[in-house]
């Protein structure tokens, strides 16, 4: 999302400041401490201590400052998939297809968001594989999938891309699942592909996304809408020239805690423990730069607006209350909106609900597919 580029390049460029000011309050030191400013030399000196211990393991103390302890929490950490494909894409790219769960269960494929990969589903797979056939797979650039050589990260490539593992994993009948910029991939899936419905595709569930370029219904989207062609655009492009730079300078600020503070405020909701903040910080930080770069081009021409009325599939729309990325009136515009669409709204719950609110969204998400199942047999 656009805002979240915004942030972590802010606390990039914090990251990548902070050795050189150590050094300079070292160099302070260094330069007064045998005179008659011996205690300002002190100062500088315990500053620039402070500030090492700060860059090598902020972190700690960030996430024990800003998340909340919840007894009994099954906490996320990354899994490694059991049985895995690839599917080579004219584009170039390649994309890593993960299954888990069993081989004759309902399909379930999952779509994960922009800064993310596979992992972000922690919860859901470990709540769903023991029934359904659960598919994963990573967007082009992000996670083990490789980036397209034609650098086409727009919302018609990944559309291309589910289709393809759709097809490629044979699934019959799968729901959809996507979470944030999966959302958007499956809603343009489905707008492209005017023909298909139900039983090709029994049903979709769509968690903190939109209908439209992200900046429309985000918040502070007056100003983010204002500012996306002399802003919002150019930052994109100096991002993906500084690449290299700024994922150094990324890691720095996991380690130091600035990406968790830009995590924690943007996507949790403020009852995330502490590993459920470093784990979704950990995806960030290994999602590279400049593919988040050219994933918000990709998102800033994604509109499906007129296209939702024709879409028929039953559609499960999963909303936060305090969602910032995606902001509530965007899932009720689409409950609106898509005819056989329903929605539930998790409280409190940010842009990450998938993972702290996760008992709610898997409940929810369980009884939909479950009466979906059912009516499936009655028909």
């Amino acid at each position: 999302m656009p805002l979240l580029l915004i942030a972590f390049f802010i606390a990039d460029l914090l990251s990548f400041a902070y050795p050189f000011i150590a050094y300079y309050l070292y160099r302070e030191w260094d330069r007064y401490r045998d005179t008659i400013n011996e205690d300002y030399a002190e100062r500088c000196l315990y500053g620039a201590i402070a500030l090492l211990l700060f860059i090598l393991l902020g972190k700690m103390l960030v996430k024990v400052l800003l998340s909340k302890r919840r007894k009994g929490e099954d906490e996320p950490h990354l899994f490694h998939a059991g049985k895995r494909s690839t599917i080579k894409r004219p584009d170039g790219s390649v994309i890593n297809v993960e299954y888990y769960g069993r081989e004759d269960g309902q399909p379930l494929i999952f779509v994960h968001g922009m800064n993310a990969n596979i992992r972000n589903w922690y919860y859901q797979r470990k709540y769903f594989e023991n029934r359904y056939r659960i598919i994963m797979m990573d967007l082009a650039g992000l996670g083990k999938s490789t980036r397209p050589a034609n650098k086409d990260y727009s919302l018609s490539k990944m559309a291309a891309d589910l289709h393809a593992v759709i097809e490629h994993t044979g699934a019959i009948n799968p729901i959809l699942w996507g979470h944030s910029m999966g959302g958007m991939t499956i809603l343009t899936y489905l707008a492209k592909n005017k023909a298909v419905s139900q039983p090709s595709i029994k049903g979709v569930i769509l968690q903190h996304t939109t209908y439209t370029n992200p900046v429309r219904t985000i918040m502070f989207r007056h100003v983010m809408t204002a500012i996306q062609k002399p802003v919002l655009t150019p930052l994109c492009y100096l991002i993906i020239f500084l690449s290299p730079l700024l994922w150094i300078s990324r890691w720095m600020s996991y380690l130091n805690g600035n990406a968790h503070i830009m995590t924690r405020f943007l996507t949790f909701s403020g009852t995330q423990t502490q590993q459920q903040l470093n784990f979704s910080t950990l995806l960030s930080t290994m999602a590279p730069p400049a593919v988040m770069a050219r994933g918000c081009l990709g998102m800033f021409r994604y509109d499906v607006t007129n296209e939702l009325p024709a879409i028929q599939v039953p559609v499960l729309i999963i909303g936060a209350d305090k969602d910032r990325l995606t902001r509530p009136d965007a899932s009720e515009y689409m409950r609106k909106h898509l005819p056989n669409a329903e929605l539930i709204v998790v409280a409190p719950g940010n842009h990450q609900g998938l993972l702290e609110r996760h008992r709610e969204v898997n409940a929810a998400a369980e009884k939909f597919i479950e009466r979906l199942s059912s009516a499936n047999v009655l028909a």
